[in-house]
C-alpha cells in the first residue's frame, strides 16, 4: 500500500505530498537531507481557535467546500447545480519522480487526475485532468493549478512591457490579499509573461529564496498569488476560458496545461540555472548538437523592393562573410509592395521574379550556403485575394465588426481548409 505521505526529490527541493483524504502539499522547498514520513505529522497545522473546528487543507484543487474561502481551483455547474466539488484520492501511483493521484466527487460526479513529475533538474512538473462522468454537461468556469508558498514568501516579481521594450520586470509586495495578472489577447504577448516569481523580500540574482512557476500555455491566462488572513499563501496559474467556451459532456476530459515550477535557496541566478538545464535536457530538441548557423536576412537591406539580381548579389557578399543561411523576408509573394495588402497570397510575385524563385535559391546553395523564406501564414490583409475569396476565414465574433493591427487580421485555422 502506497504512504499516506508520498515524497518527491532532486538534488535541490523536495516536495511531500500528503494523498489522503484529499491531495495536499505540505512541503515544497530546499532538499530535505533527513525525511521520515513519521516527522510528516510536523508539518501539519494544527486547529486554530475563532475559526472552522478543522483545519482547512489547502489542496491541489484549493476547494472552497472544505471550507478555504480563497480562490478555488476549479469553478463550474451542472445547470447552476454540483457547483463546489470536493475531491476524494481513490488511487495512488507513485515511482521514485513520479505521482499520480486520482480523485473523485461522486455527488457531481467528477474525476480529477493530478500528474506531478519532479524532474533531475528541480523542475516541478504539475498537470491536472477533469472528466465528468455524468450524463449532463459540466460548464468550466476555472481550471486552476493551485500550489502552496511558504509564509516567508512576501515579495512577487513579474514581467510587463509593449512593442520595442519587452520584459520589464516590476516587484510588488504580497502583505495581504492577491496580486493577479490576466492576458486576454487570445496569444503570448509583451504585456504579460505567464509566469511568477515569489520569494524573500529583496532577493537577487545569488541571495534569497525563491518559488518560480512558468504556464506552458500560448493563449489566455490568469496567473494569481494570494496570501491568507491565516498567513498561508499560494500561487495559481491557468488557462483563462470566456464565458461558454469549455463544457464537458459524459466522460469527456479537459486537461490543464503543463505548469512548471522551480524552487531556489540561491536567488534567481540558481532558479534560471534549474530552468536552463531542464529546457536543454527535456524541451529543445535540435535535430543535431551543432552551432547554430550565421544568418543573412534580406530585410533591412531591400525591404519590399525585390531584384533577384541584386539579391544574388547580395548572397555572394553574403558568403565571402561567411553566413552560412541566407533568408529572403518579406515582399516576395503577389502583391507585396508594402505591409498593407497581400498577406495570405503565399504566390511567387511574377513581376518582381519572372524565372520565380528557383534561380536566386540554385545561386544561393551554389555559394555553400542554406537557403530560408519567410512567411507568415496565420495573418491576412483585408487588401488581398485570400479574404476577398474567404472573409469567413477570419478570426472574430461574428456579426462584429473589428480594426485591424498592422494592417492585418488573424486567420482562424480551426478551419481546416484555412489550416
Amino acid at each position: 500500500m502506497v504512504s499516506k505521505y508520498c515524497r518527491l526529490s532532486s538534488p535541490r527541493s523536495d516536495l511531500i505530498i500528503k494523498t489522503r483524504p484529499h491531495a495536499e502539499i505540505i512541503w515544497w522547498g530546499s532538499a530535505l537531507k533527513h525525511f521520515s514520513p513519521d516527522d510528516c505529522a510536523s508539518l501539519e497545522r494544527p486547529v486554530a481557535n475563532g475559526r472552522l473546528d478543522i483545519d482547512t487543507p489547502l489542496t491541489l484543487m484549493a476547494e472552497n467546500a472544505l471550507g478555504l474561502f480563497s480562490s478555488p481551483g476549479l469553478e463550474g455547474h451542472r445547470n447552476g447545480l454540483d457547483a463546489s466539488p470536493v475531491f476524494y484520492t481513490v488511487d495512488v501511483e507513485h515511482t521514485e519522480n513520479t505521482l499520480r493521484l486520482t480523485s473523485e466527487d461522486s455527488v457531481a460526479g467528477l474525476r480529477l487526475v493530478s500528474e506531478l513529475v519532479m524532474t533531475p533538474s528541480g523542475i516541478l512538473k504539475v498537470r491536472h485532468a477533469l472528466t465528468n462522468l455524468r450524463e449532463g454537461d459540466w460548464q468550466i468556469n476555472r481550471f486552476a493549478i493551485t500550489l502552496p508558498l511558504a509564509e516567508r514568501a512576501e515579495e512577487v516579481m513579474a514581467f510587463h512591457g509593449r512593442w520595442t521594450r519587452e520584459f520589464q520586470p516590476h516587484r510588488v509586495r504580497l502583505t495581504h490579499d492577491a496580486f493577479v495578472l490576466e492576458n486576454r489577447r487570445g496569444r503570448t504577448s509583451h504585456e504579460h509573461f505567464p509566469a511568477l516569481i515569489v520569494g524573500t523580500p529583496g532577493f537577487s540574482e545569488q541571495q534569497g529564496e525563491v518559488w518560480a512557476v512558468h504556464l506552458g500555455w500560448s493563449g489566455n491566462h490568469r496567473m494569481r498569488c494570494e496570501a491568507k488572513t491565516d498567513g498561508r499563501r499560494y500561487v495559481q496559474a491557468e488557462a483563462l476560458w470566456m464565458p461558454g467556451e469549455k463544457a464537458l459532456r459524459k466522460n469527456e476530459t479537459l486537461y490543464t496545461p503543463w505548469l512548471y515550477a522551480c524552487h531556489s535557496a540561491d536567488g534567481l541566478n540558481g532558479m534560471s540555472q534549474q530552468y536552463h538545464r531542464f529546457l536543454r535536457d527535456e524541451i529543445i530538441r535540435f535535430p543535431e548538437q551543432k552551432p547554430r548557423p550565421v544568418h543573412l536576412n534580406t530585410w533591412e537591406g531591400i525591404y519590399f523592393n525585390h531584384n533577384p539580381d541584386y539579391i544574388m548579389q547580395m548572397a555572394e557578399r553574403a558568403a565571402a562573410l561567411g553566413v552560412e543561411r541566407f533568408i529572403i523576408d518579406d515582399g516576395w509573394f503577389k502583391g507585396r509592395n508594402d505591409d498593407r495588402a497581400a498577406l495570405g497570397d503565399w504566390y511567387t510575385d511574377e513581376q518582381k521574379y519572372p524565372n520565380g524563385l528557383m534561380p536566386v535559391i540554385k545561386h544561393v546553395k551554389s555559394l555553400g550556403m542554406e537557403f530560408g523564406i519567410w512567411v507568415e501564414p496565420e495573418m491576412i490583409n483585408p487588401d488581398s485575394d485570400l479574404f476577398r475569396l474567404h472573409p469567413d476565414w477570419v478570426l472574430s465574433m461574428p456579426g462584429y465588426s473589428q480594426p485591424t493591427g498592422r494592417y492585418q487580421y488573424v486567420l482562424n485555422l480551426n478551419i481546416p481548409e484555412a489550416f
